[in-house]
């Protein structure tokens, strides 16, 4: 979704992007990219589990002899990277600046990206900087330079990487270092292993050619991009959590489901998770106008990409549940986003304007948490205004 962006940013961004009905040999300078991990068989057909078994080894007894269920696996991690429905693909690109829509779409793989000669040298030196411009909700505050993007499933980068100056045959990888398992924060290659350096490491190849023209694009540091209103002052603050239950007849044997719910505290004042299910009664139920601080509280051992339907809100900060302290949004948060990073152990903030009535949903946006309870309904309440009446008795009239 895009409009009157000349009208908002003060430079040029490059462009154009492919649309439908362009001539034949129309140069494009701006490209969605989608990212997915996936899986296939020896005839080349997708391949995603049948049984638990591929997770963890599992092999029963399953529902109904116990609280298992036979098909649902917590995570899938595939071992093909693939990019606008091509596997590991190159894109030959100009020495000049290109603009980059960039989406995690795999199902419960954290990127880590970065821009390296040598695609299989870890840990690696980044050959180009990224400058990201938007998230999910539109242009950030400011350009921000970054030699790393982390993007958790469903979360979206707008950035501009510049090629001015690489020769032709120049050969620049976009590689993941993000781990082949789930992600619960940290330094890749010390607190977790890299990536696949052979597989999922590897993500696309640009090849740079010849200049075939000017580049008319302002340089991304020189860019000022369109002041946001912040959301206003907050009038209630909700409390939510995410849980994971293990099976409650297996010993040993887990996770059952992932799940949301709303936060309880004991005599002690710690916090504990109250799970609710997917046809409970709705627990978040903002009045439409309303702006409300929602904290999320991260029981499970792994982070999450929370996505709240219809709205979009800022981050506010993050703070770890045994810790006062609390630390600012980093820099690529600073927009309006609909996906946010909740990580474990700890209390993610965000501030919504819930500004339009309806039933919608929040949920994690890793495929298979959604798909096992680890979504809940939400209401915005309709405001109704009732006219003033006369408090006079007319019944004699």
């Amino acid at each position: 979704l895009r409009g009157g962006e000349s009208d908002l940013v003060d430079g040029s961004l490059p462009g154009p992007a492919p649309s439908r009905n362009d001539a034949p040999g129309v140069k494009y300078f701006e490209f969605p990219i989608a990212i997915q991990d996936r899986s296939f068989n020896s005839d080349g057909s997708l391949f995603y589990p049948d049984s638990r078994k591929f997770f963890d080894g599992f092999e029963g007894p399953y529902i109904p002899e116990s609280d298992i269920s036979p098909i649902w696996n917590p995570e899938f991690f595939g071992n093909v990277m693939v990019v606008n429905g091509r596997t590991w693909p190159s894109l030959e690109v100009e020495p000049r600046r290109y603009r980059f829509r960039l989406l995690n779409g795999c199902n419960s793989r954290f990127l880590i990206l970065r821009l390296a000669s040598d695609p299989t040298t870890r840990p690696a030196a980044s050959a180009l900087p990224f400058w990201q411009i938007g998230c999910e909700g539109g242009f950030l505050d400011a350009p921000t330079q970054l030699e790393t993007l982390l993007m958790s499933p469903a979360e979206r980068a707008d950035v501009i990487v510049d090629f001015t100056g690489l020769a032709a045959g120049t050969e620049i990888y976009l590689i993941n270092e993000g781990p082949d398992e789930p992600y619960g924060g940290g330094q890749p290659g010390v607190d977790f292993p890299f990536a696949d350096t052979g597989t999922t490491g590897q993500v696309m190849k640009f090849v740079v050619g010849t200049l075939s023209g000017t580049d008319t694009s302002t340089p991304p540091n020189n860019l000022t991009l369109p002041t946001r209103q912040p959301i206003g002052p907050h009038i209630r603050t909700r409390r939510v959590s995410l849980n994971e239950e293990d099976s409650a007849v297996l010993p040993g044997v887990g996770p059952r489901e992932a799940e949301l719910g709303t936060v309880g505290f004991n005599l002690l004042g710690e916090p504990f998770g109250i799970v609710k299910g997917w046809m409970d009664p709705i627990t978040e139920d903002p009045l439409e106008g309303d702006i409300e601080v929602w904290e999320i509280y991260n029981f499970t051992m792994d982070a999450h990409p929370i996505h709240i339907h219809e709205i979009l809100f800022e981050v506010v900060n993050r703070q770890a549940m045994d810790s006062p302290t609390t630390t600012p949004p980093q820099s690529w948060e600073l927009g309006l986003k609909d996906s946010v990073i909740a990580y474990p152990g700890a209390i993610t903030r965000i501030k919504a304007h819930f500004d339009r009535a309806g039933l919608f949903v929040w949920h994690c946006h890793i495929v298979e948490h959604e798909d096992n309870e680890m979504m809940r309904p939400y209401r915005i309440r309709r405001k109704i205004n009732i006219p003033l009446v006369s408090t006079q008795n007319n019944l004699g009239k």
